[in-house]
């Protein structure tokens, strides 16, 4: 009973310390110049006004006193970094989910040479902190003409996105039952045992990945700063930080804020369905 009891006390301060941020910038981005104003801040808005999403996408917005609010003067650098970062994000995730399915399938499935010296070097692409390689990226990108592209952009996300989804997933496919022996005497091949058997059987763990490889791309920075930074090419993270130095109005940067929840937590709630499959798979012993 006691540990119940602890164990629901701890679930609500680490829900609290999660989502208390995003209530505050989440309300911030409602409340009105008036209660901008106000000292202490209210806990909640009194007369909720959408006028700073309407204003961060280009668009007037009519207060309910009849006071207009103007369109944010950074609001066409955040459509293109949210239309770049979409992009950049969707397409991350589909080459991944592409590399690494088989990639980790192979390594967990199958024996052949150099496998642990291999599966290392995926260890230490892990490890490698992505800050210790933007000097030879940036040096590569400028000789290549990739620097301020979606292109260079995506190659570099996915150089983070496969070796730490492979790992994961390397793990997954392990604890799958070992059913490619009745798939072989049924007739398929290897690879159509793969396609038709263990992918459909590995939804789950592919829909986790999906959702990984996203959040990685949707969330990726430090290179975006350096590589695309101050370009067309310029993501939502980046576009946020440079008018957080603009001085935007207290609403506009909490809306800016919130969008950036927007599609990680729609990729989440459409594969929900796969994601809670996960804990029906049983480990083989």
């Amino acid at each position: 009973m006691t540990r119940t009891i602890w164990s629901r006390i701890a679930l609500a301060v680490i829900l609290i310390w999660t989502l208390l941020p995003i209530y505050w910038f989440l309300k911030i981005s409602l409340l009105t110049p008036d209660e901008i104003a106000r000292f202490p801040p209210p806990l909640y808005p009194l007369e909720p006004q959408p006028a700073a999403y309407f204003n961060i996408f280009g668009f007037d917005y009519e207060l309910s006193n009849g006071i207009t609010r103007r369109a944010s003067g950074q609001a066409n650098q955040i459509i293109r970094g949210l239309q770049n970062s979409v992009i950049v994000s969707i397409i991350v995730t589909v080459l991944t989910l592409a590399v690494v399915a088989p990639l980790a399938y192979v390594f967990a499935r199958l024996d052949f040479a150099h496998k642990n010296k291999l599966l290392f070097a995926i260890l230490l692409a892990v490890a490698l902190p992505p800050v210790s390689t933007l000097i030879p990226f940036y040096s590569m990108y400028v000789q290549l003409g990739l620097n301020g592209t979606i292109l260079g952009l995506v190659i570099v996300t996915l150089t983070i996105t496969i070796p730490f989804v492979t790992w994961m997933l390397i793990g997954y496919f392990r604890n799958l039952p070992q059913v490619e022996r009745l798939a072989r005497i049924d007739g398929f091949s290897r690879m159509g045992t793969f396609v038709y058997v263990m992918l459909p059987m590995s939804r789950s763990g592919l829909a986790v990945a999906a959702v990984i490889a996203f959040l990685f791309a949707w969330n990726e920075y430090t290179y975006a700063l350096i590589l695309v930074n101050g370009t067309t090419a310029n993501t939502l993270p980046t576009a946020i930080s440079g008018f957080l130095f603009q001085h935007p109005e207290p609403q506009h940067m909490a809306a800016a804020l919130a969008l950036t929840i927007l599609p990680p937590a729609l990729v989440a709630f459409l594969l929900q369905r796969h994601i809670g499959e996960m804990n029906l798979v049983e480990p083989v012993r």
